[in-house]
C-alpha cells in the first residue's frame, strides 16, 4: 500500500517537473518569437540614410558671355553632386531640390553667390548604388544678387563657399512604408573657381539638418 502511494507521488511529481518544464520552453519560445518579431519590424521600417557629396569639392567657372548694351554679363557655375545609398532596403527621391550658393566668412556672416531653383534635376537612388548628378547654375551680373560676379568673371578664386540644398526626401522601402520630408543638406567647405581637375576621391560631404558653420 505505502509502496503504490510512494509510485503515485512520484508521478504526480514528474508530471508536476514535466508540465513546469513545458512551461519554461513555451515562455522561452514565446519571448524569443516576440524579439524575433520586433527585431524584423525594426529591420523593416530603419530608414539607411542618404548622403550626398560635392565631386573634388570644385565649383568650376564655366561659359561667360560678355555684356552688351541691352544685357548684363552672365555666366555659369558648374558642380557634380554624388548621391551614395549603402543600405539593400531603401530607395531614396530626392526631389523639388533648389539650392543656395554663398561665401563663409564666419558663423553669422554669409554672402550669398547664386540661388537657383533649376539647374539641379531630382535624384532617384536605388538600394546599394550611387549616383552622380550634374549641376549647372546660370548667373547674371546684378550686384544686389551676385556681388562676386565680376571677381568670378575675371577668374578669382574663393575657397571658403557653401552650397545649401533643399528639397523633398521620399524614402521608400520595399512598398511597406513610405515616408516624405523636407531635407536639407549643407555642402562645405566648396572651391568656387577653376582651381584644378575634380578628384572623386576627395569629395566634400554635405551634411545633414545642421550648418556645420555654427
Amino acid at each position: 500500500m505505502a509502496a503504490a502511494a510512494d509510485a503515485v507521488g512520484r508521478k504526480s511529481a514528474f508530471r508536476r517537473g514535466l508540465d513546469a518544464t513545458r512551461l519554461a520552453v513555451a515562455t522561452a519560445v514565446t519571448v524569443l518569437i516576440v524579439v524575433t518579431v520586433a527585431y524584423a519590424i525594426t529591420v523593416v521600417f530603419r530608414s539607411d540614410e542618404l548622403s550626398l557629396s560635392v565631386t573634388g569639392g570644385i565649383i568650376n567657372v564655366g561659359q561667360k558671355v560678355a555684356a552688351t548694351p541691352a544685357t548684363n554679363a552672365t555666366m555659369r557655375l558648374t558642380f557634380s553632386i554624388q548621391a551614395n545609398n549603402p543600405g539593400g532596403r531603401a530607395r531614396f527621391y530626392y526631389t523639388g531640390i533648389s539650392g543656395l550658393m554663398f561665401l563663409v566668412n564666419n558663423s553669422t556672416s554669409k554672402d550669398n553667390i547664386a540661388y537657383f531653383k533649376k539647374g539641379l534635376k531630382g535624384m532617384d537612388v536605388a538600394p546599394d548604388s550611387m549616383l552622380l548628378t550634374g549641376v549647372d547654375v546660370g548667373i547674371t551680373n546684378i550686384t544686389q544678387i551676385a556681388p562676386y560676379f565680376d571677381e568670378l568673371y575675371n577668374n578669382s578664386i574663393f575657397s571658403n563657399a557653401m552650397v545649401k540644398l533643399n528639397g523633398t526626401l521620399t524614402v521608400g522601402l520595399y512598398s511597406v512604408r513610405n515616408e516624405t520630408s523636407t531635407k536639407v543638406y549643407y555642402c562645405w567647405p566648396l572651391t568656387i573657381g577653376n582651381a584644378s581637375t575634380p578628384d572623386t576621391d576627395e569629395n566634400v560631404p554635405c551634411v545633414p539638418d545642421n550648418d556645420p558653420t555654427k
